[in-house]
């Protein structure tokens, strides 16, 4: 049979920026110490805003709406995005004009992101860098020089990008910032990371009333985590909106079964307890 050599090519390009290490290029056309040409793009809200300021930190983001690691990576930025308020850090998304508006929106809507997200008309702005896979993460100087290149990895994603913003504020030292991107072997990607990020992107989406997309990450969450107290409070919550009692209060059960202090469990246990049963 005859291989498909440019498939196969792709397959193997698309493991090397998922599974190498941190120091990976994901911008074909752009390296570290390049200056970044600032560009005003159409702005989701209305408008139009440029992807770079004047913050001591400008962090930029490629993602694609309803994928599975660009949703991982926008949860790790609401979280870092809090995390640094009110330091000189500036956040801004960017997605293609081939993703309807719409879609662009729900998205964002459900994971809770508050940086402005930018248009990407005709991908001039992916062209431009070289854009090789989405998402990518792209971070410059006060003078738009790119000091870090980080496509996506399943590994200590968030934990990176959180390195590169502390060096560039100058919160830690080089040395501090070699150890982030080189951790030992056995620190990298646990389980409760992994079951942390998809409890926290599961709140958001059952916040936003996504709950069947609530309770898949949910269920990924404990699986990853079975003694994840919150997961199994959330998934009693979820259960009780859909209308599954008994299973919802199982649910609850099991948090207070883990923690019996748990006051969220034991009042979604009890609302259902004191509500009438459904025939």
């Amino acid at each position: 049979m005859k291989r498909n050599t440019p498939f196969f090519f792709c397959l193997a390009l698309a493991a090397i920026f998922l599974f190498a290490p941190h120091a990976a290029a994901g911008f074909h056309r752009a390296a570290i110490g390049d200056v970044i040409e600032n560009a005003e793009l159409p702005s989701l809200s209305g408008g139009t805003q440029s992807l770079l300021g004047d913050a001591t930190v400008n962090v930029f983001v490629f993602f694609k709406p309803d994928q599975e690691h660009s949703q991982t990576t926008l949860t790790h930025l609401v979280e870092l995005e809090r995390e640094f308020a009110g330091r000189s850090v500036r956040w801004v998304a960017v997605a293609s004009d081939r993703f309807k508006p719409a879609v662009i929106e729900a998205e964002v809507k459900a994971i809770g992101l508050a940086m402005p997200v930018l248009i990407d008309s005709g991908d001039e702005l992916y062209g431009r860098l070289g854009v090789a896979l989405s998402p990518n993460i792209g971070i410059t100087d006060r003078q738009h020089k790119l000091v870090a290149d980080l496509p996506f990895t399943k590994v200590n994603y968030a934990t990176v990008i959180r390195g590169h913003i502390q060096h560039q504020l100058k919160e830690i030292s080089d040395a501090e910032l070699q150890n982030i991107l080189n951790p030992p072997a056995a620190t990298q990607g646990s389980n409760g990371e992994v079951a942390h990020r998809h409890l926290k992107y599961a709140e958001r989406l059952f916040q936003a009333g996504l709950y069947e997309k609530a309770f898949e990450n949910v269920e990924i969450s404990l699986a990853k985590d079975p003694t994840l107290v919150a997961a199994y409070t959330l998934q009693g919550q979820i259960l009780s909106v859909q209308g599954r009692r008994e299973e919802a209060l199982q649910s609850f059960d099991k948090a207070l079964e883990l923690d019996p202090s748990n006051e969220a469990a034991r009042s979604g246990k009890n609302g259902l307890m004191n509500s009438p049963k459904q025939p």
